[in-house]
């Protein structure tokens, strides 16, 4: 919410006035450091806008300079090249996800029902426009081995992070681990799958019943190891 301006009136008195005089002065300013970091920030989050919009072949240094609001010579500054730009946005939505995860991971009920955790965990990835921007990085790296050396750690760190959060969840569960790396892959595997049959089929009911019926299926595992 925007703060209401402060309305200098002759009723003020002179004190008054030398406080809010002296509060402007001591304001802290912005460090190099820190002007650095909101440039990135809005260069970064402008990059997945145009790569979610126009694809990884239709984004344009230009384009993501307009969008953030960023001069081309600052954009050059921090990123020269287009694939430097989009796989620094890319990991910078990934440790979100990191991040998320870990929460949800942490919750009271994780325990009591790991794969219902996991697969909302996923599905807010894989339904959800972090995959379609990775994935439209990934399509092109496929046949460019430069741009793939670059995103494969990142997709990699994001992907080990996760099932190491969730292993320890089931860990706490009382799943043997080999019950629950098989668990947890099979799960990963039909969410991202879905997630790909979404960009031609939008319907999330389909995906739904399909979904409850595997998590009843895997409970089931879990109780017969009880």
């Amino acid at each position: 919410m925007a703060s209401t301006p402060i309305k200098r009136t002759t009723t003020q008195s002179a004190p008054a006035q030398k406080a809010l005089a002296a509060k402007a002065v001591k304001a802290p300013r912005r460090t190099q450091e820190d002007r650095s970091r909101i440039t990135k920030d809005k260069l970064l989050a402008a990059a997945i806008e145009v790569l979610l919009r126009d694809g990884y072949s239709g984004l344009t240094m230009k384009e993501v300079a307009k969008a953030s609001g960023v001069s081309n010579g600052a954009l050059m500054h921090h990123y020269t090249t287009k694939a430097e730009l989009v796989v620094e946005a890319t990991a910078m939505v990934y440790e979100e996800a990191i991040v998320r995860g870990q929460r949800m991971a942490q919750t009271a009920g994780a325990a009591e029902k790991p794969i219902e955790g996991f697969i909302t965990d996923c599905m807010s990835i894989y339904f959800d426009w972090p995959f379609l921007a990775a994935l439209e990085t990934l399509v092109v790296a496929r046949t460019d081995p430069e741009l793939m050396a670059k995103i494969l750690p990142v997709m990699e760190r994001y992907r080990v992070t996760c099932d190491d959060i969730w292993m320890d969840v089931f860990k706490k569960a009382g799943v043997p681990a080999k019950r629950a790396r098989i668990l947890l892959n099979l799960s990963l595997n039909l969410v991202r799958g879905m997630g790909l049959n979404r960009m031609w089929r939008h319907d999330d009911l389909h995906y739904q019943t399909y979904i409850k019926e595997w998590i009843a299926m895997a409970n089931q595992q879990l109780q017969a190891l009880k």
